[in-house]
C-alpha cells in the first residue's frame, strides 16, 4: 500500500507550530581561520548564524512583540539540529528544510562557514571542510548557553538530543562529524546527508563508529554523482539508510528548476566551474591532509571517482516533488532517532519504498 502522496503520512506536511528566525554572530577565539588565496587568515572563526525555532501559530489579532523577538513555543525542550550549507552558499537555500523541521518542534542552527560560503574572503574553497564539524559543535554549545534577550532559546534546547544535517559539501561535513575517527562530534545521536559531495574518496577507515545516518541523493545529480552516496552506504556501519530519488538532482534540493532545460544541474555545473571552486585536485589538498591527520591514510581510498560534471542525465523529478520527499524523509529520520517514534521508523524502512520514484536501501 502506497504512502499518501499528498502528505507522505504527515511527514511531508507542515507541523503544528509556526516558525521564526533569529540572526546571531558567534566567534570562536580558540580556532583560527586558515589563509585562503589573497586572504591572510584570521586568529578566530567568525560564524554568522541563523536560528530557526518553533513558535506558537500566529494570532492575527495580537500585536507584534515590542522588541521584535517572537518567543519560543511552549512544549519544549526541543531537539537541536546543526545544518551545514553547501559550497558557495549564502544560506538562502537552507530554509527549504529548516523551516519544515522547525514547525515540527526542532531548533536548527545554520551558520555561514568562514571559507566555504559564497562571500568567503579569497573566494569559497572546499579545503576548509574538515574544520566545519567543530564549527557546528561550537555553535550548538553557544545557542544552548544563550542568556539575556535570547535566554528563551537557550532554555528551550534539549542538549541530550542533538543531530547533524547538511547539503552537498555540508552533507560531507555532516558525515565527517558523524563518522571520522578524529573529527567526529561527541554527543550526536544521528545525522542526515543530502547529496553529499566528493564522498567517492572516502575509505573504510573513515567510518570509525556507528551512528544512525540517512543519506538522500538524486540519481540524476550531475554535481554529486550517485556513486558517491552509494559508496558511503556500502562502507558505513549500520544503522544507515540510503534514499535514492529517481531522476532527482542537486538543484532540486535548492528548489531550482529551469523550464525546458534537460537538467538544471547542467547550469549549476557551469556556474561552479566558472567560479573556480571545484577542487579538482582534492586528493592532494589541505582537506585530504586534514582528514588523514591522526587517522591514517585509510580514511581516503579513491575508487573510480566520477569527475565533477562529466556526466549528463535527464531530469525526471520536479523540484516540488523532490523537496516534498526530502522533507518527509529527513523529518522521519529525526523523529525515529531523536523521539523514538515507531511510525517514523516504519515509514523509512517500509512505506517510503512504496513511492514510485524512490528506492530505499536499509542496513540495520
Amino acid at each position: 500500500m502506497s504512502a499518501t502522496p499528498a502528505t507522505l503520512k504527515g511527514f511531508g506536511s507542515r507541523g503544528p507550530y509556526g516558525f521564526a528566525t533569529r540572526d546571531l554572530v558567534f566567534v570562536d577565539n580558540s580556532r583560527p581561520t586558515a589563509p585562503n588565496r589573497s586572504f591572510p587568515g584570521a586568529p578566530q572563526r567568525t560564524l554568522p548564524t541563523r536560528i530557526y525555532y518553533p513558535v506558537c501559530p500566529p494570532d492575527t489579532s495580537a500585536s507584534p512583540p515590542p522588541d521584535g523577538l517572537i518567543p519560543v513555543a511552549g512544549g519544549g525542550p526541543f531537539p537541536l539540529l546543526a545544518y551545514a550549507h553547501g559550497l558557495t552558499s549564502l544560506g538562502d537555500t537552507t530554509r527549504f528544510v529548516t523551516e519544515h523541521l522547525a514547525t515540527h518542534g526542532y531548533i536548527i542552527v545554520a551558520p555561514l562557514f568562514p571559507l566555504t560560503n559564497g562571500n568567503a574572503p579569497g573566494g569559497p574553497t572546499f579545503e576548509d571542510y574538515a574544520n566545519q564539524p567543530a564549527d557546528l559543535a561550537f555553535v550548538m554549545r553557544q545557542v544552548a548557553q544563550l542568556t539575556g534577550t535570547n535566554a528563551d532559546l537557550g532554555a528551550a534546547v534539549d542538549t541530550r538530543r542533538r543531530a547533524l544535517l547538511g547539503f552537498s559539501a555540508g552533507g560531507t561535513t555532516a558525515l565527517i562529524g558523524a563518522y571520522h575517527p578524529i573529527l567526529a562530534l561527541d554527543g550526536i545521536q544521528s545525522a542526515v546527508a543530502h547529496s553529499p559531495a566528493v564522498t567517492c574518496i572516502l575509505g573504510p577507515a573513515f567510518f570509525a563508529r556507528r551512528l544512525p545516518t540517512l543519506i538522500i541523493s538524486g540519481t540524476a545529480s550531475e554535481l554529486t554523482p550517485i556513486s558517491g552516496p552509494e559508496r558511503v552506504f556500502s562502507l558505513a556501519p549500520p544503522p544507515v539508510i540510503l534514499v535514492e530519488l529517481l531522476g532527482g538532482t542537486l538543484s532540486g534540493f535548492m528548489n531550482r528548476e529551469v523550464p525546458f532545460v534537460e537538467n538544471t544541474d547542467t547550469q549549476q555545473c557551469q556556474a561552479l566551474l566558472d567560479s573556480g571552486a571545484t577542487g579538482a585536485d582534492v586528493l592532494n589538498s589541505r582537506f585530504a591532509e586534514d582528514l588523514r591527520r591522526g587517522a591514517g591514510p585509510g580514511v581516503i581510498e579513491p575508487v573510480g571517482c566520477t569527475p565533477l560534471c562529466s556526466q549528463r542525465f535527464t531530469q525526471t523529478m520536479g523540484a516540488t516533488r523532490q523537496l516534498l520527499l526530502v522533507r518527509a524523509a529527513t523529518l522521519a529520520h529525526f523523529e525515529a532517532t531523536l523521539r523514538n517514534r515507531w511510525d517514523a521508523k516504519w515509514f523509512l524502512s517500509e512505506q517510503l519504498e512504496a513511492e514510485p520514484d524512490v528506492d530505499v536501501f536499509v542496513k540495520k
